[in-house]
């Protein structure tokens, strides 16, 4: 009886000691599997698949190249984008010496935005002085086109058109070049050799079939006076 008592329990034990194992290989297989599953983002080669996600692509890797961009573009547009802007051009005094300073607007850049507004057309006569009236130095620009004669101011500072005259051209006037044979600054440099003073403004045209140049010139003791230049003979005339 008592070897037909313990056989069973001996059985049960072995039973239950059988299951226990299983239980705890099971546990531990599941533990491994579990592991297995959630170790990538530990384990050493899981972690260069990671680094592939980063590469690939993820969110974690694409925020920093997208802030880098952002930085770059910040850097080069809105850091740049002011340092290429011109300033402003300081416009003359009233009381500029057009023998020492230069205007903004040469009388080239001048004849360039004069001839661009009508298209093309002949220059026949370039002046240059100080408007009382609108507080400015002003361009005065006579270009002829298809028998029509065209008057333009241009702001010596900014450059920008004023006005623009059309009338019918009846004078055919000589078509003059503030470049060839002789240029304003050399002209002014004649002319101020002659007598010296403040170059208030300066004109370029024609008379009686002649080309010639008319300095205006404050004198230092008072008064002002007139020097015209042959721009072909270099004949001087003064004019007070």
């Amino acid at each position: 009886m008592t070897r037909t008592i313990l056989r069973p329990r001996r059985t049960a034990r072995a039973a239950a000691l059988g299951a226990l194992v299983i239980a705890v290989a099971a546990g531990c297989g599941g533990t491994d599997q579990g592991e297995d599953g959630a170790a990538p983002a530990d384990e050493p080669g899981t972690s260069q698949e990671g680094g592939g996600d980063s590469d690939g692509g993820g969110s974690e890797s694409s925020a920093p190249a997208d802030d880098d961009a952002t930085d770059d573009a910040a850097s080069d547009g809105g850091g740049d984008a002011p340092g290429e802007q011109e300033p402003a051009a300081d416009a003359l005094p009233a009381d500029a010496d057009l023998a020492t300073e230069e205007l903004p607007i040469s009388a080239e850049r001048a004849v360039e935005i004069a001839t661009e507004t009508v298209g093309g057309g002949d220059l026949v006569q370039v002046e240059i002085d100080y408007d009382q009236h609108v507080g400015a130095w002003e361009w005065e620009i006579e270009l002829v086109m298809d028998g029509s004669q065209h008057e333009l101011d241009i702001d010596a500072t900014t450059g920008e058109v004023t006005e623009h005259d059309v009338d019918e051209d009846d004078d055919q006037d000589p078509v003059v070049d503030v470049t060839s044979p002789m240029t304003p600054s050399e002209a002014i440099e004649i002319a101020v050799d002659q007598e010296p003073g403040r170059v208030s403004g300066w004109e370029l045209d024609s008379e009686d079939g002649s080309i010639r140049y008319e300095i205006e010139i404050d004198r230092a003791d008072g008064g002002d006076i007139d020097v015209e230049i042959d721009v072909e003979t270099g004949d001087i005339r003064i004019d007070d």
